[in-house]
């Protein structure tokens, strides 16, 4: 009989709840082309191995974080106060150093929505700060990216594998049974 410890039973749970919150930012508009593109060489094309498309998630996401600046996560930690006003972003792009043009409203909205993901939630209960009004915004904000920085580091290899194995299932479907690249 398979039985599992409670410890066990915790630490799987919590990794189903990484590896969601991993699949829901990987999903959102601010990285879908970069993600497609990834899967679409690697099943369509054979050009990668599975593990690279796995070693290659994390960094997609890192770029969209890293161009963000201070006034978008203090914009993003303005949502965790006030999630219901219309977000007012400023024009313009931001350049990431691989290329990549991002929008001001883009990025902000990639932050609301890891912002608004309850596996950050459940961390910022632990930094009231976050919620005070009076609380600097900028320091509201570094305290919020903080938290989902940790967030998107804390997915370990298990279960970069695992989101790479179902993104890559699920890019097959989609393509059907022609695209036979990239196999195991």
């Amino acid at each position: 009989m398979n039985t599992m410890t409670a410890e066990a039973a915790a630490g799987w749970a919590a990794g189903e709840e990484r590896r969601r919150f991993l699949l829901a930012a990987l999903g959102h508009d601010a990285v879908d082309d970069a993600v497609t593109e990834l899967l679409f060489e690697h099943v369509v094309l054979g050009r990668y191995h599975w593990t690279v498309v796995a070693n290659s998630l994390a960094p997609i996401l890192s770029e969209v974080t890293e161009v963000a600046d201070e006034s978008d996560w203090a914009a993003a930690a303005d949502h965790v106060l006030d999630p219901d006003p219309p977000a007012s972003d400023p024009a313009g792009s931001r350049r990431s150093e691989q290329g990549t043009d991002f929008t001001v409203a883009l990025i902000r909205g990639f932050l609301r929505a890891l912002s608004d993901d309850p596996l950050v939630r459940e961390r910022l209960r632990s930094r009231p700060e976050v919620e005070r009004r009076g609380f600097d915004p900028g320091l509201r904000g570094g305290v919020l990216k903080e938290e989902i920085l940790d967030a998107l580091r804390a997915g370990t290899e298990e279960d970069w594998n695992i989101v790479a194995g179902q993104l890559i299932a699920e890019a097959r479907e989609v393509t059907g049974p022609a695209a036979g690249g990239g196999r195991v």
